[in-house]
């Protein structure tokens, strides 16, 4: 399995990491895929404003993941991806779980750096995609806001409220083809792909600003209350080997009651807080299972069971299989 993970925001660095991972170089800022993993391309593009975008468009010959990690720096990444799905496709972006088994995956969306998010690929998988990074500053004057440090909260309530996702329409569809079906060698490439990158932003941005306008006349959740949200997701992800700390404890660390941190908890990760222990608790067993390298007995009981059998029932419950049809699979 190939497996790569950042927390970088300069996708310039971003790319170099990548090339190094797979064994490659970078070259007029484009990587190539090498035969053993795949095949196809990731192309950085300098944007107007210094923004910075990545094509890609490419094959797995694999098992295939690829997780940004979460950090406390405000950036936010426009995605839009799709996806031909082989045998099953699983994205994670924290606590909230997509799996597709059908023919595609394609949307575009908005995700913010605080936010783990991860993608998991079988062999025969295709991506086509692109990605777009911004800063507060950036995202805040483009939905209407003045002060850059409302920006995470009006992000928040976008995202509780499913308004940072839009399925792709034809409009959106026709512009990215124009960006993939431009030439490499045409002397007008980058000016036709900056041009059609940035009609793509604006397109979700102009709907994007009409929701949060709406969104944020009712503001639930604070600037402070997403700080000790922050600081309550940490301490359950820190190490999910040993048990948590009780709701009780956790409410007093950040003094906030336990209702409140139960209902704005759920509101942010999609998940009540011990399901969401337990989901990163079953993730890092997949991870570990992926890579072929760990025994499902070994991998349980560094999970915390010293029952093999309550592992495993744990594992179908997140996953629907047992853990050890995927370290077969893997």
């Amino acid at each position: 399995m190939f497996k790569f993970e950042y927390t970088t925001t300069d996708y310039r660095t971003f790319l170099q990491d990548f090339a190094a991972a797979l064994g490659t170089t970078v070259i007029n800022d484009r990587i190539v895929f090498p035969e053993h993993i795949g095949h196809g391309f990731m192309q950085l593009i300098e944007l107007p404003n210094g923004l910075q975008a990545i094509i890609s468009d490419y094959t797995i010959h694999g098992t295939y993941c690829i997780r940004r990690l979460k950090t406390h720096d405000d950036y936010y990444t426009l995605r839009y991806e799709e996806i031909t799905i082989n045998d099953n496709f699983t994205f994670l972006i924290d606590a909230d779980e997509h799996k597709e088994t059908a023919d595609k995956h394609s949307a575009i969306y908005l995700t913010s750096t605080i936010f783990d998010i991860s993608y998991l690929v079988t062999k025969g998988g295709s991506l086509k995609g692109l990605n777009v990074i911004f800063n507060k500053e950036w995202l805040g004057k483009h939905l209407g806001i003045t002060d850059s440090d409302d920006v995470l909260g009006a992000y928040i309530n976008l995202k509780t409220a499913s308004s940072n996702i839009e399925p792709l329409d034809a409009e959106y569809k026709r512009l990215f083809n124009e960006i993939m079906e431009t030439g490499h060698d045409n002397p007008l490439w980058l000016g036709i792909v900056q041009n059609r990158v940035m009609l793509i932003i604006e397109r979700f941005f102009t709907r994007l600003y009409d929701k949060n306008q709406s969104l944020t006349k009712h503001v639930r959740i604070s600037k402070h209350d997403i700080s000790s949200l922050q600081e309550v997701e940490e301490i359950l992800t820190k190490d999910v080997t040993v048990s948590p700390p009780t709701i009780e404890e956790l409410a007093t660390t950040v003094a906030m009651s336990p209702a409140k941190l139960k209902r704005i908890f759920r509101e942010v990760y999609d998940s009540g807080i011990y399901s969401y222990y337990q989901k990163q608790r079953m993730v890092k067993a997949r991870e570990m299972l992926l890579t072929g390298d760990y025994s499902v007995k070994e991998v349980g009981m560094h999970v915390g069971y010293s029952n093999l059998s309550n592992f495993a029932t744990a594992f179908k419950k997140e996953f629907g299989i047992l853990p050890g049809t995927l370290k077969h699979a893997g």
